[in-house]
């Protein structure tokens, strides 16, 4: 599998993220939630949950072209849950983006049973 050249990525996610934005905008999504940031993410939850078993289910059927578009459901409304916090989604996102970024080899390591990026043990 290659990988997709970073501007056409960032194309990509970015008119996905502008779609989010647009869709909510169309609906009056945020307007028919209420104002606390954690009962807006609890009405949202079971629309991120109804994806992720979509997107379970896919795996199973071993069919890419739908594994894939599910994975894009999945971060549609994950995206529109950034959305639905409003202001406190801008500061999450600088916050997470610059956590992320400053992850090297040297306070990293890729966990081989899980694959997930984790901390390395500060004592080595």
């Amino acid at each position: 599998m290659t990988l997709v050249p970073r501007s056409e990525f960032l194309s990509a996610v970015t008119n996905l993220a502008a779609e989010v934005y647009d869709f909510h905008e169309r609906w009056g999504v945020e307007e028919r939630l209420p104002d606390s940031a954690i009962e807006r993410i609890k009405i949202r939850q079971p629309l991120l949950r109804e994806e992720m078993g979509e997107l379970d289910n896919e795996i199973v059927t071993k069919d890419e072209t739908a594994l894939a578009e599910e994975a894009t459901d999945v971060a549609f409304v994950a995206i529109g849950h950034l959305a639905a916090l409003q202001e406190l989604s801008l500061v999450a996102v600088e916050t997470v983006v610059a956590k992320n970024a400053a992850k090297t080899d040297a306070t990293h390591y890729i966990n081989r049973e899980t694959g997930k990026i984790t901390r390395r043990d500060k004592a080595l």
